[in-house]
Order: structure tokens, then sequence, then C-alpha cells
């Protein structure tokens, strides 16, 4: 079946939605976080895009961004490229990381561009990994904070104007935004963030494991609330293993 073609942006704004193949978790710990703005810094020099907020979540990351320079699709494919590198070096993994294609929705005007900014920012508070938007280590957001020199802020804003955007991002949205879940199961961010609490160890590691210890962490975690598809695509194990450990 063809892929549907890109909405495109009359302004080059795009919210974009990097996820996991299959849903697994592409930040297992803050080092992994740190690395992946490092492969955004360094695809962003020589003003390839410019990024207003972003947020890492587990198993995806939320961005915000204007095409400049260079086109998404090829900014893009050296992050994964990069990122993925990195990722399956350091857990000894191989195959893709990345789903094939990311995520975009195209954004024509001001009142979209802020309220997917809005929708950025709240988005670690409404999975429940922080209980406040900017005390979360692995979000940023032009005009409130800075890291790495990644975001494109602009110049000479005043604490007044801050003062107002940060009052805005904390209202209700009033858009549609790109979805990671639909309603009515827990969130892949809340069901990692509770097996990261059980394990006490990263993710990726569980499936290593010997059995007594992997199978008690999985018991737990599903009593708890996660799917045996969530601790399937979560941790790498296959369906019929975790099932097995639940019997």
């Amino acid at each position: 079946m063809p892929r549907t073609a890109r909405e495109k942006s009359s302004v080059g704004l795009y919210h974009v939605l990097l996820r996991g193949s299959e849903g697994r978790i592409i930040f297992a710990d803050d080092e992994d976080c740190s690395s992946f703005l490092d492969c955004l810094r360094r695809a962003g020099e020589g003003n390839s895009f410019l990024l207003y907020a972003y947020c890492l979540m587990g198993s995806h990351a939320h961005l915000l961004i204007r095409e400049n320079a260079v086109p998404l699709n090829q900014a893009f494919k050296r992050i994964g490229a990069s990122y993925a590198h990195y990722f399956n070096a350091k857990y000894h993994l191989s195959g893709k990381l990345f789903q094939d294609r990311f995520q975009s929705e195209a954004i024509n005007d001001n009142a979209h561009f802020l309220d997917t900014m809005r929708f950025i920012c709240q988005n670690p508070v409404q999975a429940g990994l922080s209980k406040t938007m900017f005390s979360y280590p692995w979000l940023g957001c032009s005009g409130v904070t800075e890291s790495k020199k990644l975001l494109y802020s602009p110049e000479g804003m005043k604490e007044e104007k801050r003062r107002e955007l940060v009052t805005f991002l904390r209202n209700p949205c009033e858009f549609e935004h790109l979805e990671v879940h639909g309603p009515g199961r827990l969130s892949d961010e809340r069901a990692a963030n509770q097996l990261l609490r059980i394990a006490n160890c990263p993710i990726t590691e569980i499936s290593a494991m010997e059995k007594p210890r992997r199978d008690s962490i999985l018991r737990t975690a599903h009593d708890s609330g996660l799917s045996i598809r969530q601790l399937s695509r979560l941790t790498g194990l296959g369906k019929t293993v975790v099932e097995h450990a639940l019997k």
C-alpha cells in the first residue's frame, strides 16, 4: 500500500513525533536522553532546522520544529542513524530502533504553533512522569528553558512576556494533536515509568535477566496494570514468554 504524502506546512512548521519500533523504549536512562539531544544539536548545526520545543518520553519524542536549510526527512534520517548507532552499541542490540517513518503534523498559524508548544510541555504531567511541566528534565521550551543551545529563542524576551507564556502553557489545549496512544488503557509512558520503578534498572536489561527475577518483575508489573502486549513491547520479550511468566 503506498504511503500517504505528508501534509506540507505553508510556513515550514511541524509537530514531529518520533517513535520506537513496535513501541520499544528508545530512552532507557538519562544518558540516552542526553545523547539524543547531542544528536539533535549536531544535526541542527548551520541552521539546518529551528527547534522550538522538545520532550523525550521513554518510547517516543515530541518536537516542535521549523524546516530550514535541510528537508526534515534528511535531517531525521541523520538523527535516527546517529542515535540508533549509539543505542544499539550501548545495549548490544541490532536492527532498527525507530519506526520506518516519523509522524508529522503541519502547523500553519501562530495559534496552532503556541497550542502545540503547550501540548508538548504538558506531556510529562499528563503521562504521570512529573508533577509540574518544567521540573521534568527532558523538556525544552523556547523562551522558557534552555538546553545545550538546542532551542531557537527570541532575543531580548522580557520577563513579563516569559511569565505570560508560562501561564498560557499551563492552560488546557484547544487543538487536536499527534498522540501515541488511544484512550482507555495505561499509556506506554506510564507503563514504562512503572516498569522502571519495579525493575530498578534500565528496561532493556530485563530480557537478559535470570528467569526467576525476570518473571517476578513481569508478574508485579502485570498486577500493577501493564498489559501483556505492553510488557512484550517494552521489554522486547515475546508475547508467549510473558504469558508463561504470568502463569
